[in-house]
Parts: C-alpha cells; sequence; structure tokens
C-alpha cells in the first residue's frame, strides 16, 4: 500500500537549504491552534519540526517530528538491539550506536515492554535477525533493505525439529523424530508453560527461576545462533539441565526452556547430547517479514488508510510512527504531563495530528514517561540529543528505539548552512536574533562556533536585519523571509510579526519595595501559548501616584513613604491590561509561621504576609497570626472588607442584630455586609459573629461579595465537581460553583470540598489574598459600591441548615489544597506502560 517516492533534485550545485516555515496561527485537526511550526533540514531527504499549539482542553501543546525519505540518501532506519532483558536511555543508545560505527541523525523511544522485565510487547528485529517475538505480538512496522516501510501483521511460527529418545515395552529407547511450536522467542517465561527459546541478544542467562528444563545448544558460531527468516538454525545439544534454571546462554548458544510440569518438558528430558537440532522462524501471513532488515512492534495501530482501528481521549505524552502516501515515514513525539509546557493529547487527537500532516497510517508506540527524541542539529550538536522535555524530568530507561543513522558514507564537501532564532514570532519593533552555523556535507558539525561575515537581506515582509544577524520588525504584522548568504551556500530564516491575541506575564505577580528602592521589570509576551519577542519600551507602563513613578522600559522607583499599597499597569497598545499590586514598606512577618522543628514554612505563609503588609489582616497578638486557628464569621466578614480600598464602613444604618453590640469591634463591618448584602444573619435577629465560618458559608459571601463590588468571576477552568459535592446545602450550590470555578477556593487533599468544614485564618488568608489577585488582574474598575439595605442578599448566606438547627463545623480543620481541584492528577491507562 506504500508507494516509493521518486528522488528530487533537493541540491543544486553548492546550494543547502535549512531553515523555518510557518503556518501562522492555523487551526489544525488534532492538536488545535498551531502558532508556529519551525522546519529544519538535519540530513539530505529528512526534517526536523516544532510544533507549539493551544488546545481548547488541554492547553499548551509541544510536539517534535522528524520525516526522513530513505531512498536514495543513505540514511537508514535502525532499531537499537541491546540486551533484550536490560534497558536504557537513549542518550545510551546512541552511544552505543555511534560506538559501532554509526552516524545517529534522530530516533525515539520504541516499543511498549514489560516494566519488570524489559521485554516488549511486539516483535523486534534487527539487521535483518529477530531479536524478540514479544510477549504479545501484533501489529509492527517493517523496513526493507531500501528503507522502505511497511505495516505488517505479524503472524509468525517458531518451530523446533529434532529426534528424542523414546522407551520402548522392552526398556529400550528408540531415537524417534520429534517436532514442537516454540511458543516465544527471547520471552520471559510467564503463566502460559510454553517452550521458550533464547540466544545471546535476551542476555548473558534465561534468568528463569523455580524448577525448568532447559536444553543448552550450540550453533558453532555467534552468527549461526541468530533467528532469521527462511534460514534454519542448525545446532547440537550441548548440555541439560534437568532442575532449577537461569541456564547460561554463551555467544554461539541457544536455550530451550520450559517449566518442569509443561507439555514439553518430558520431551526435552529425552534429547541427548550431541543431537542435531533445527529451528525455524515462518511468517505465516505475507511474507513481508522475510524481507525485513529492521522491525519495530507497536502499542497499538492508530489509522490505516482512512480506517481508525484505536481511538482514545486520554490527554498524555505520545510517542508515533507515521507513514506517509510517498513512503516517508515520521517520527512524532508529544510532551504532556506539564502544566505551562505541554499537556498532552489522546490517542485519538494525536493521530488526528498526524493525519493532517500527511500520514496514512499512524502507529502509537511506548508513551507517557518513556516518550523522548533525539536529533542531532546541524553545526551546533556533535551528536544526537534530547530535544524534548520528557515528564518525568529526565529520560526513561526503555527497551528499544527507533534510530535514523547512517554509516560509512563518503564525504561530502557541501557546505550546509543552518539558521537558528531566538524567537519564531515577534512584536512589531522587536528584535531577533538570527545564528547562523556550518555543516558539511553530511550535515555534521565542522568549525567551532557560529558563522560570521554573512550577508542577510529581508526578501518577504517588512523591517529589516542588520548584517550581524539581529532583525527588527517593522510595524505591519506578517510573515517575514530573511535570506541568509555565505558564498554558494544559503539558507532562510521566517518570523511571523503579530500584534494579537496577546497575553502579557509581568516578571513578579504583586511587589515588595522598599522607600525609594529602584526596581528593573519586565514583561513575557505570549501570542496564544507562543513565546513572542518584545522589548519593554513596547509597552505602556503606568503606577498608581501614591506608590512611586514606572518609566517606558519599566523602572520602578518606590515612593518615599511606607505602608502604602497600589498598582502598576502594563499594556500593550492600550489592550491586554496587566496589574501588579504594590507594597511600599517593610514586609510585615509573624512568628509562628515558620516551624521551629522542621524548620519549614507554614503553606500559608506568602499569603498571610502580603495581606498582613496591605493591612488586610492583623496578629493576634505576641507576633503571631494564629494561622491554624478557627475562623469566625465576623473575621472573614472583616478580612473581606479589608480588601476594599476607599471604603466607608460608616455608610451603612446599623443592621438591627441583638447579638451584634455597638461596642463590639465588628459592629461597622456587620452593618456593612448586612447593608450591602454580602451577608444574612443565622436568624431574623441574630448574625452569629462569634460562631465558626463553614467553607460553603465563606463561597457565599465570595460570591455575593463579588455581585456587589462589580467583580466579574471568570471561569478558570476548574472543576466544581467533589467527592462529597451531593452534601453541599442546597442554599450554597451556585456560590460553591461560581467559587471554584473561578479559583478562588478548591477542594481538600482526599477529593473533597468538605462544605460544612470550619475554615482556618490561614485558609481564609489564602482566600483572601486569590481575591485581590483576581481583582488586580481584572480588566474591570471594582468599586466598594452603595449597597441597598432594604434588599441586602443577593443569595442567601446560609447559615441554617434544612432542619433549622446552626451548622455545626467539623472538629478537623483540614488544610486547603494549594494545588487545585483534586488532589492528584489520574494517569489515563491507555498511556500506563502496562506490561
Amino acid at each position: 500500500m506504500i508507494r516509493n517516492k521518486s528522488k528530487l533534485a533537493l541540491l543544486v550545485a553548492f546550494v543547502m537549504l535549512a531553515g523555518v516555515l510557518l503556518p501562522g496561527y492555523t487551526r489544525t485537526n488534532g492538536i488545535g491552534n498551531v502558532y508556529y511550526s519551525s522546519h529544519l533540514r538535519i540530513f539530505d531527504g529528512a526534517d526536523f519540526s516544532e510544533i507549539y499549539a493551544g488546545n481548547d482542553t488541554n492547553g499548551v501543546e509541544r510536539a517534535y517530528t522528524v520525516t526522513a525519505d530513505f531512498a536514495g540518501t543513505g540514511l537508514q532506519p535502525v532499531v537499537f538491539a541491546g540486551d533484550v532483558s536490560a534497558r536504557y536511555v537513549l542518550d545510551t543508545m546512541v552511544n552505543t550506536l555511534e560506538a559501532r560505527g554509526f552516524k545517529v541523525v534522530a530516533g525515539v523511544n520504541g516499543d511498549i515492554f514489560d516494566t519488570n522485565t524489559g521485554c516488549t510487547m511486539g516483535l523486534t528485529i534487527h539487521d535483518g535477525a529477530i531479536v524478540s517475538s514479544g510477549y504479545d505480538p501484533k501489529f509492527a512496522v517493517s523496513f526493507d533493505e531500501t528503507g522502505k516501510a511497511e505495516l505488517v501483521w505479524t503472524s509468525v511460527n517458531y518451530s523446533l525439529r529434532t529426534d528424542i529418545f523414546v522407551p520402548q515395552a522392552d526398556g529400550s529407547y528408540a531415537q524417534t523424530p520429534y517436532n514442537a511450536n516454540i511458543g516465544y522467542f527471547n520471552v520471559p517465561h510467564g503463566k502460559s508453560k510454553s517452550l521458550h527459546l533464547y540466544n545471546r541478544s535476551y542476555g548473558a542467562s534465561t534468568k528463569t527461576s523455580g524448577e525448568n528444563i532447559e536444553v543448552i545448544l550450540d550453533a558453532g558460531s555467534s552468527e549461526a545462533a541468530q533467528l532469521r527468516f527462511g534460514k534454519p538454525v542448525i545446532a547440537t545439544v550441548a548440555a541439560i539441565r534437568y532442575s532449577g534454571g537461569d541456564a547460561p546462554i554463551g555467544d554461539s548458544q541457544l536455550v530451550l526452556s520450559t517449566e518442569a510440569d509443561s507439555a514439553t518438558a518430558e520431551a526435552l528430558k529425552e534429547m541427548a547430547a550431541g543431537m542435531r537440532v533445527e529451528i525455524n522462524a515462518t511468517d505465516t501471513d505475507n511474507g513481508v517479514l522475510s524481507r525485513s532488515k529492521e522491525c519495530l512492534g507497536m502499542y497499538y495501530l492508530l489509522y490505516d488508510h482512512g480506517k481508525w482501528v484505536t481511538e482514545g481521549t486520554n490527554p498524555n505524552p505520545r510517542t508515533l510512527l507515521g507513514i506517509k502516501n510517498d513512503g516517508s515515514v515520521m517520527l512524532y513525539v508529544l510532551d504532556g504531563r506539564q502544566p505551562g509546557i505541554s499537556g498532552g493529547l489522546g490517542l485519538t487527537d494525536a493521530a488526528k495530528h498526524m493525519v493532517e500532516l500527511g500520514c496514512v497510517v499512524v502507529a502509537n508506540l511506548d508513551g507517557g514517561g518513556s516518550s523522548a527524541m533525539v536529533v542531532r542539529k546541524p553545526g551546533i550538536d556533535a551528536k544526537a540529543t534530547v530535544k524534548n522535555s520528557p515528564s518525568g524530568g529526565s529520560q526513561r530507561a526503555v527497551a528499544n528505539g527507533l534510530f535514523f543513522v547512517y554509516k560509512d558514507l563518503p564525504a561530502r564537501g557541501d557546505s550546509v548552512l543552518s539558521t537558528y532564532q531566538d524567537h519564531y514570532l515577534a512584536l512589531p519593533g522587536a528584535d531577533v536574533k538570527l545564528t547562523t552555523y556550518r555543516s558539511n556535507g553530511l550535515y555534521e558539525r565542522s568549525g567551532a562556533g557560529a558563522v560570521s561575515g554573512l550577508r542577510y537581506e529581508v526578501t518577504a515582509g517588512g523591517g529589516s536585519v542588520s548584517q550581524g544577524g539581529v532583525y527588527t520588525a517593522g510595524n505591519a504584522p506578517g510573515k517575514i523571509q530573511i535570506s541568509v548568504k555565505d558564498g554558494g551556500a544559503e539558507t532562510t530564516a521566517d518570523i511571523e510579526v503579530v500584534d494579537k491575541d496577546l497575553s502579557l506575564t509581568p516578571s513578579v505577580k504583586e511587589l515588595f519595595a522598599d522607600p525609594r528602592q529602584t526596581l528593573d521589570l519586565n514583561v513575557t509576551a505570549r501570542h496564544g501559548y507562543a513565546p513572542v519577542a518584545q522589548r519593554d519600551n513596547l509597552f505602556t507602563w503606568e503606577c498608581d501616584d501614591n506608590v512611586g513613578v514606572i518609566d517606558e522600559n519599566g523602572v520602578f522607583t518606590a515612593a518615599d513613604r511606607t505602608g502604602v499599597n497600589g498598582a502598576i499597569r502594563v499594556s500593550y497598545n492600550g489592550k491586554f491590561a496587566v496589574n501588579i499590586p504594590v507594597q511600599v514598606g517593610a514586609k510585615i512577618t509573624f512568628t509562628d509561621l515558620l516551624d521551629p522543628v522542621t524548620g519549614l514554612d507554614h503553606w500559608a505563609k506568602q499569603y498571610i504576609e502580603s495581606l498582613a503588609s496591605q493591612g488586610v489582616v492583623n496578629g493576634v497578638g505576641g507576633d503571631m497570626f494564629g494561622p491554624d486557628l478557627e475562623l469566625t464569621r465576623a473575621q472573614f466578614l472583616a478580612m473581606l472588607a479589608k480588601t476594599m480600598d476607599g471604603l466607608d464602613l460608616n455608610a451603612q444604618p446599623p443592621s438591627g442584630f441583638e447579638d451584634v453590640p455597638t461596642d463590639g469591634w465588628y459592629y461597622s463591618y456587620v452593618n456593612w455586609g448586612y447593608g450591602m448584602g454580602v451577608v444574612k444573619g443565622v436568624d431574623e435577629t441574630h448574625f452569629a459573629p462569634d460562631l465558626p465560618i463553614t467553607r460553603e458559608q465563606m463561597t457565599v459571601m465570595l460570591a455575593n461579595f463579588a455581585a456587589v463590588t462589580g467583580m466579574p468571576l471568570t471561569d478558570a477552568g476548574v472543576s466544581p465537581v467533589f467527592a462529597d459535592s451531593a452534601v453541599v446545602s442546597p442554599w450554597a450550590l451556585e456560590a460553591v460553583e461560581k467559587i471554584v470555578r473561578a479559583g478562588i477556593m478548591n477542594g481538600m487533599p482526599d477529593g473533597g470540598f468538605a462544605p460544612q468544614a470550619g475554615a482556618t485564618r490561614a485558609q481564609a488568608a489564602k482566600v483572601a489574598y486569590m481575591l485581590c489577585e483576581m481583582r488586580a488582574a481584572s480588566p474591570y474598575p471594582v468599586s466598594p459600591g452603595e449597597g441597598d439595605a432594604q434588599n441586602p442578599a443577593p443569595a442567601g448566606e446560609g447559615g441554617v441548615s434544612s432542619d433549622g438547627a446552626l451548622d455545626t463545623p467539623s472538629p478537623e480543620t483540614p488544610q486547603e489544597n494549594l494545588n487545585g481541584a483534586g488532589t492528584e492528577t489520574e494517569t489515563p491507562a491507555d498511556s500506563v506502560p502496562v506490561h
């Protein structure tokens, strides 16, 4: 089903092209909005791409592809084959291949494997020799001598032919032909009690345990001991081990092994030293495997010429292999499980992306923490190194890998230029640094460092480029192409100038400054999720007069006063504004925010200190805050009030509650909260100011507070579904959903919300801090409001339970989960190497 591609004349004289092609902000099936896709020629007929995208469900996505056409290029696919029973990181595989004389251009991790034994699920072939049958072989991708890739169904029969001595009635033994099927080749024993065959590719021994019968065979040489399709292995019995296990395997040896109580055990016992043994491997399907030089099994076949075979939706890191209609092969790695770096995709979406990239066959390899890709970047890398971000923080040791390599090619004197840039997107007026390296005709690094004295020219779009390789964007958005020349060698670099769909992230979320202190602030701009080249003076910087002044480059000088707070605002073209809360004066802290035994900070330390410095919260005396003390209804109401600037607590009439005396410290706060509609009483005549507040009561106060002050509760994408959602009081359901979705409050470590549990002062400090952050980031003005004493409550505050009794706080006060709703990310089954 795969056609060979006729070779194109890619090289003319000594002109070699390596560049970056940008599709722009493109909606792409499977992955979402593609903000840029870089393309780099890494060998004749082979290209490397980095794709930066944004997915509606999973956020930022980063994918990496290598596409290669092996016809006539000297590049060839190789399946790394170490010991089957061992595991290796990709760096070790690269070093091993290079030590064998190969030059590695690119590669990825391979087939799914059993994490206990290292054995792969599918068939593995290297250099025409079967490395392992796999423990559950299904589909595989086979490469012939020319590098042509084909999808195959691995229907293979492994057989044994020999003689055994069969006891006769008269007590003698007769030498009798014996034929048997071999269940597995270079696969550890399992529960099937099959006959297993091993050679040195498995390891130094069979690693079996318990009672086994193991027959050691000698084929005469290591080459003769290799199992190949259509070529019998002829060996003689060297020894028989009638008990135990873990038989040694020499370079020229094979071992037949089975459990002592299996169906083939008695026959193996009747073999004798010196007997001739013939072993065959037969492709019982279409014979493609008999032509296979390299073969790699797959976890799932996902897509085959218009037909979806296997589907999945759990977002995870992915390693996929694709075949295009022209016969070229694509390696695809997608990072995942790393918020802000890459979220990952489901099997179906990842396969859709590959189909969008031109693949007609898509196979799933081992994903999750195994997903990794190595590439040798021309001019920069002496050998291939990892280019993606493995989800575990480092490479996982895996069973095998697929690599694109060359070996013993004659030198090619053509000069190759490869230009790299520090950004692919730029704001108008921003600078992008271009750095160019030279390689030889095999794309191997030549010389040291970047090339100077090149000729740069903008050949499409606006802006200008210096001869030192710095491009300065013009005022008009659009795609830019830059030509880079040196003698007969040429390359191009592509950049897109953007000024829409931006988000700004300041270098600080909040600022604490001493009086008259000078601080240089910076901003990171993103187009969607993708970083954009910018300069600080391209933004508009403003700050409240009471906290200081700020210049056009974001250099802030604090006011000569203390105890004041305000905000710095940064925007671009009057849009995309971001507020930075500013506190001028000494930071206020408390002695009980540090554990004297462990030396660790209290989990809410940063929230409490920030609010204390702003005057929102106070201590309980003795330089202590009491972070784990219960919080009362009156205390939380006062905390909300203190987050507002310019609030007149005396503007509201008395609430009339019998338990709110005029000399109570909370008198004015209750009057304000009741008059504004933030709170109601627990009944018509009582407020219960000293009653511990419950978590669901907090959500209602917060929702009412946002409503009366005009602060929008934006959806932060946090799920409001918890294990105990069914026990949330009906009057609090809407408020819990709003506040959780906005990211102001979240779940507990056990996956619940604990609606009736009491709240601590630390938890309330975090909530107030989140409220301040949200208000600072809001593009809308937030007003203290005027209130309506005749219609005080937009929503019931829920002091009374359904039976009329006061809600009773839980005796336990769980710590607010700081990591979002829920506790751990579920690990979807389709990404776990199973095994």
